[in-house]
């Protein structure tokens, strides 16, 4: 279960992870040890809190000390929480004005439904900003003459996305580019949707009719999201495809199996904020890069590949059924369309999660 370092105020919740789908219930319990005789409170609740952040580059004009007019650019933090629900969990009694708390222990059960439809938290994140942020904060309201105790657990909160039911989500993704030397590398990712701890086949047809030496493949799985125009692109992972190290074959044919990381990823998703004057809008989408490094000047080249990622994982019948359907000899032309939580403070920007991606700025 998970709770926070109090010593005084314990909230556990019925997943240690703190993981939830939009949509599902959150279970849980608040424990509170008063150590005083008698603690009056206004009121006891939790507030569930979803929060977009990012950044617009903007200027400010001003006079120096000597009446100058200057112009200063610098960047605007925006925190804009997109939900806010309040749980009550304790409450003055019929005809009484607040609540009366004696010394030793007390416990409220509590239970809320997250909405349907919500944006994922930015998972993994190694940049402050843009951010989706969600966070449960217990309050304990005392009368106006002393501050609010306040505390806070962060959530990761993603929408389900089957790719079953994604467009061309099961299908396969076609590749082709060539370099200044003739090196002609095409092929196709069998399936362009996935899940985290499943892998990507790729079907590489590679032809070197110079034999120019090829140093290395690069596979690299990139994901890019956004808040409003605050944008950020970070690498999940990346590795080198066997066999083509100091390759200078006149032709290769192959399939390679990349496993995707077992680590929360968010997944490819829209969203547009409607709970502001303006519309916000919020996206997460991936891409496969194939980094072609051949030996001499000017002629490395790339390939991208859009990805889908998701949160339903496919049937292990329908991959096999997949497989067979999508096996061509050899020699035949492809024919494919192109293509528990620690405490933290509230107003922190949220921290980094997984230290296996790299923080890579396009």
């Amino acid at each position: 279960m998970g709770a926070s370092g109090s010593s005084e105020v314990q909230v556990t919740f019925d997943r240690p992870n703190l993981f939830y789908f939009a949509g599902e219930q959150i279970v849980g319990n608040v424990s509170f040890q008063n150590t005083q005789d008698r603690l009056t409170l206004d009121a006891i609740f939790l507030e569930c809190v979803g929060e977009l952040g990012y950044t617009t580059q903007e200027k400010r004009h001003f006079n120096d000390n000597n009446g100058r007019a200057q112009t200063e650019h610098y960047t605007k933090q925006h925190h804009i929480p997109f939900i806010q629900t309040r749980i009550p969990i304790a409450q003055p009694q019929y005809g009484q004005r607040d609540i009366t708390l004696y010394r030793g222990q007390h416990s409220w059960p509590f239970q809320f439904a997250l909405p349907q439809h919500l944006p994922p938290s930015f998972v993994p994140s190694t940049n402050s900003y843009p951010y989706v942020k969600y966070s449960v904060r217990i309050v304990l309201d005392k009368p106006w003459y002393k501050p609010n105790a306040k505390q806070v657990y962060l959530l990761t909160i993603f929408p389900r996305v089957n790719i079953l039911h994604i467009p061309n989500g099961q299908h396969p993704e076609a590749f082709s580019n060539q370099n200044r030397k003739k090196i002609r590398l095409q092929g196709y990712v069998m399936r362009s949707g996935v899940v985290p701890g499943d892998k990507l086949s790729i079907h590489i047809d590679l032809h070197n009719p110079k034999r120019s030496e090829i140093k290395k493949i690069e596979v690299i799985l990139m994901q890019h999201r956004q808040v409003v125009r605050s944008s950020h692109s970070e690498i999940i992972f990346r590795t080198d495809l066997p066999n083509f190290q100091e390759f200078n074959g006149i032709e290769l044919q192959r399939t390679f199996d990349i496993p995707i990381p077992s680590v929360y990823l968010s997944p490819t998703y829209t969203y547009v904020s409607q709970s502001h004057p303006l519309p916000l809008g919020v996206s997460v989408r991936y891409e496969l890069i194939l980094d072609v490094k051949v030996r001499g000047l000017f002629t490395d080249f790339k390939l991208n590949v859009p990805i889908t990622v998701g949160t339903e994982p496919v049937s292990l019948e329908l991959q096999q059924q997949q497989q067979l359907n999508y096996q061509q000899p050899v020699n035949a032309p492809v024919q494919m369309p192109i293509a528990s939580a620690p405490l933290c403070d509230y107003d922190e920007p949220p921290p980094s999660y997984e230290t296996v991606v790299t923080d890579h700025k396009m």
